[in-house]
């Protein structure tokens, strides 16, 4: 599955979050703009599992005013 990097930026913050899967495995990074980030791995069930968690999670950043870059 392809990168998403989704960025949300408003007077008080500016961050970015980005999420791809390989096969089960779902990483991903976020921090604020400018920097490396941090690295998060969440291991699912099946590849079908990980790529419907990865897309319950780009709408829910989303929702919350992220934008995709």
């Amino acid at each position: 599955m392809d990168k998403t990097r989704l960025e949300y930026k408003d007077k008080v913050s500016q961050k970015f979050w980005e999420v791809s899967a390989t096969g089960s495995t779902i990483n991903v990074k976020y921090g604020k703009l400018g920097t490396a980030g941090q690295n998060s791995v969440k291991k699912m069930s099946t590849p079908d599992a990980a790529k419907k968690e990865v897309e319950k999670l780009i709408k829910s950043k989303l929702k919350k005013g992220y934008k995709k870059k």
